[in-house]
Order: structure tokens, then C-alpha cells, then sequence
């Protein structure tokens, strides 16, 4: 039946294959017996999933719908994917498409970023630049890892998607609940997610029924994302304790790593992540509560520490949380905005002698590695090349040009990088402004041939005479947007 259904769906589709050969991108087939809602509760089905190389993996799994924002797009929605046992008594863990083996899994359908990739750039120079403060079995890593493909809903082809592994207790190595024989735990690590609308009174102080939420300060609301289901005094007052008392340098550089501070800071500020700069979209996690933040030996006093770690980038490179700004249109945040209007528990610190040495320390360092121009471009490039060379962005556009319904995105992808990576030029160049980086005769050789390359990818030329040239403009002078340009 499930085969009969694949063919029709292809003949409707036209271009839309089901064979993974057909695909460089992984092809993932899930099915759930749900209908697709905002707030839809996790539904049993199963997932296929095929690679660039044909090898397929089979798994029972069970579905929701998540996000927030992602929920006014379920003609294109998100979802979290739980792997479970045949039963769906237990979670199954596996390594998909050669990410860590874990069961939970995202489903990001990017629905409200035009080039479908923000997120995913962000972290991966996130992960290139930043690391935990202290040895994982992942190598520190301290945000997520994710790969693209193509999903098909109930057969329904629904386009590009990344899937990506969660921020959880295994990944950041966090200690695990202790189960006592009087029945008894004791709660150890604990990892707290910013922002949620699951408790909807946030005007005064107090916890969520199942005390899994945590009003801690006015509209400052948090989730108990590990451990969840054991919300209570015992576990959130290190947060608490934080907030409410920590508001003062000496707090922080005790119990936060201001390295780790630094990288969030920069982060969000050379990519300009309006959204992340405030009481939303950030974790922060503790590997043990009942260490003491005074023991002598430091290795033990550190397991107290907080440490930040990012989550939700799809407003990083000039993005808007509704997608609205495009075709070189683009956030801005002013430098400034960044220290006159720094959340806790970085705002204690936008002053201190100490933090503001290891900022400038850390772009000097990051500037020349993973928030370099090159850089960046070339992970911009690599993924829109994937995207256009397997077919899949014609496919996806082609499919939603069709439906009433639409997520956001461009239908010149490779027109819309090219902007982006205009607008990265000019934010590099204010972050050397504002942390007093001069102006080498290197990095402004390079721009200005930067800069040539995107004006030739992003206006028709025209020669003295007015004809139209059609071929890439070599040295001489030529007329574009109705002003002459010398090459």
C-alpha cells in the first residue's frame, strides 16, 4: 500500500523522487497515524532513513510537533523524533547518518529562515570556535551536530530538513540522578533551557504544576530540561540562587567560566542574533549541584560552575524571527546594544576590566579562525552548493510554488548567500572597529576582491556603449546599477 502511495505521490509531484538514488542529500520516510496540528502529543510510527551511499536504517520511533514559532508553519512543521524499541516501551539509541548514537532527535524544518541553514552555520562555527571548559567523551563539543536531507511525512513530500542531535545531559556530561534505597534521589547535574511558554502566568515568581517550569524573576522563565521529571526546590535553587543573587561581577567570575561567557557574547554578536540576547534561547547547566564551590581542589569546585550553551540560531547572518528580512535586508544590532543591553549573567560584566581583555582576546583569536570571512563563506557555500547540486532546493520550491500554504524561503538561493555574505563583510569589519583591530593592507585587499566578486555575481553589466555584457567583467571599466565600475 505504502509503495502505491509513493508512486501516486510521485506522479503529483513530478520531479520529487522516492529513490534514493536520485538524491545526494539523505532521504528520511517517517510515518505516524496523527494528524499534523500545532501542539501535536508524541504519535508511534517508524522512520527510514536513507544515505548519499543507499544504506538504509529502519526504526520504530515516536513523533510531536515542536516549537513555538515553528507552529504557525505545519505546512512544513518541526519535529522532535524519539527512537524506541519495537514495543515503543524503551528508548533505542542509534548513530544516525554518523552523529553521535543517542534516541531523541530534531527534526528542524528552518521554516522561517529563507536559505534553510542559519541554525546549522551558526553552530558549526559555534563548535569550530567554542569548547566546554572541561573533557567530554564528544571532544567538548557544546551545541549540536546536525545533517540535511529530505523528508517525506506520510509520503508526503514536505522538502529540506536538518536533523540534528538535542543539548542534553550525555552530550555536556552531566551527572546523573542518584537513586537512594529509601526511594529517595538526589539531584546532581542539572540543565536548564531559557524561555518557554508551558506555564502562561510569568508575573510573579513560582513553578508549573509538575514544577517541570520555573518563574524565577519576572517574565523569566526556564525549563527543567535535566533532570525534568524531578522540578522541585532541590533542583532549581541553584538557578535561583544565580538569578536572584548573583547579579554582581564577583558572583559570576566565581560561578560561571567568563571564557565561556566571552564565546556567547561574540557569537551573538558577530552574527548579530537579536533573538539570543536576552532571557531566551540559551541553556545553562551545572555537571553537579552538591559540589562545593569553595573545595580547595579546583577540578571538584568547577563541577559547580554554570556553563552557557546557545540554542535556536535561525536569526543569526541578519535573519528575522518571521524571516521578513531578505534580499539584502538584514538585522543589524548595534554594537553597543551588546553591552548597554547584556542579560544576565553577562551583564554584571560589560564593565569588568578582566572580561573585557578576554572578549577582545577571543575575537582576536576567533577573527583569524572560525568567524573569519573565508570561513564563514565557505560554510555558507558548501551547504548552498548541496542544496542546489543534489536538486533538493529546486524540488522544495517547486513543490511549496505549488501549495496555498508556504514557509519562507528564496528561489534564488545561490543570488541570496551572495547578500548574506555581503552583509558578513561589513559585520567583521564593525567587530574590528569596536574592539580596535587595525585595518591591515591584507584583510582590506581581500575584501575589496570579495567585494568585486559579489558586485559581478549580483548586477548586470553593461560596457561604455551600452551593451549588455554577458560574460563575467574582466579588467576595464563597465556601467552597473547605472554607475560606472572600474575592474
Amino acid at each position: 500500500m505504502r509503495l502505491i502511495l509513493c508512486l501516486l505521490s510521485l506522479i503529483l509531484l513530478n520531479s520529487f523522487s522516492c529513490s534514493a538514488e536520485t538524491h545526494k542529500l539523505p532521504l528520511l520516510k517517517i510515518y505516524f497515524e496523527a494528524r499534523i496540528k500545532a501542539g501535536m502529543e508524541y504519535s508511534n510510527g517508524s522512520m527510514q532513513l536513507t544515505d548519499e551511499n543507499g544504506a538504509v536504517v529502519e526504526l520504530p520511533a515516536k513523533f510531536k510537533t515542536r516549537g513555538a514559532t515553528a507552529s504557525h508553519y505545519m505546512m512544513k512543521p518541526s519535529l522532535n523524533m524519539k527512537l524506541r524499541t519495537p514495543d515503543y516501551a524503551e528508548e533505542a539509541d542509534s548513530a544516525l547518518l554518523g552523529m553521535r548514537s543517542c534516541s531523541s532527535w530534531i527534526l528542524d524544518a528552518m521554516a522561517i529562515d529563507r536559505i534553510c541553514m542559519r541554525n546549522r552555520v551558526a553552530f558549526d562555527i559555534w563548535n569550530e570556535f567554542s569548547r566546554l571548559p572541561y573533557d567530554t567523551q564528544y571532544d567538548g563539543r557544546n551545541g549540536t551536530e546536525g545533517r540535511f536531507l529530505e523528508l517525506y511525512i506520510n509520503d508526503q513530500y514536505y522538502g529540506i530538513y536538518c536533523l540534528s542531535d538535542r543539548i542534553n545531559r550525555k552530550l555536556l556530561n552531566l551527572k546523573k540522578v542518584q537513586e537512594k534505597e529509601d526511594g529517595s534521589v538526589v539531584v546532581r547535574g542539572a540543565l536548564y533551557k531559557s524561555g518557554t511558554q508551558d506555564i502562561l502566568n510569568q508575573n510573579e515568581p513560582g513553578y508549573s504544576e509538575d514544577s517541570s517550569v520555573c518563574v524565577v524573576a519576572w517574565h523569566d522563565a526556564w525549563e527543567l530540561t535535566y533532570p525534568e521529571e524531578y522540578g522541585g526546590l532541590q533542583a532549581w535553587k541553584p538557578l535561583q540562587d544565580a538569578i536572584l543573587k548573583g547579579q554582581t561581577r564577583d558572583y559570576i567570575k566565581k560561578y560561571f567560566y567568563l571564557e565561556n561567557l566571552a564565546d556567547y557574547q561574540l557569537l551573538v554578536m558577530a552574527l548579530a542574533i537579536e533573538d539570543n540576547w536576552g532571557n531566551k534561547n540559551r541553556y545553562l547547566s551545572v555537571r553537579n549541584i552538591t559540589k562545593n564551590i569553595d573545595d580547595p581542589k579546583a577540578e571538584e569546585a568547577n563541577r559547580r560552575r554554570f556553563v552557557i550553551t546557545p540554542w535556536d540560531l535561525d536569526t543569526s547572518l541578519g535573519g528575522r524571527y518571521d524571516g521578513s528580512y531578505y534580499n539584502g535586508n538584514y538585522t543589524d544590532m548595534p554594537m553597543i546594544g551588546f553591552f548597554n543591553n547584556a542579560p544576565f549573567p553577562i551583564s554584571p560584566l560589560v564593565s569588568d576590566d578582566d572580561y573585557l581583555k578576554i572578549l577582545k582576546q577571543r575575537w582576536i583569536e576567533g577573527r583569524k579562525g572560525a568567524f573569519s570571512i573565508p570561513s564563514v563563506f565557505r560554510k555558507l557555500e558548501a551547504y548552498r552548493d548541496l542544496f542546489i547540486q543534489s536538486g533538493a532546493w529546486k524540488r522544495m520550491t517547486d513543490y511549496f510554488e505549488g501549495q496555498k500554504s508556504r514557509p519562507m524561503y528564496v528561489l534564488d538561493l545561490a543570488r541570496e548567500i551572495s547578500l548574506i555574505e555581503q552583509w558578513y563583510v561589513d559585520r567583521f569589519l564593525e567587530m574590528d572597529d569596536y574592539f580596535g583591530i587595525p585595518r591591515t593592507q591584507e584583510i582590506t585587499d581581500e575584501i575589496q576582491t570579495i567585494k568585486k566578486e559579489q558586485v559581478k555575481e549580483l548586477h548586470d553589466f553593461y560596457d561604455l556603449s551600452g551593451r549588455k555584457v554577458n560574460s563575467q567583467p574582466k579588467n576595464g571599466v563597465y556601467i552597473a546599477n547605472g554607475k560606472k565600475m572600474l575592474f
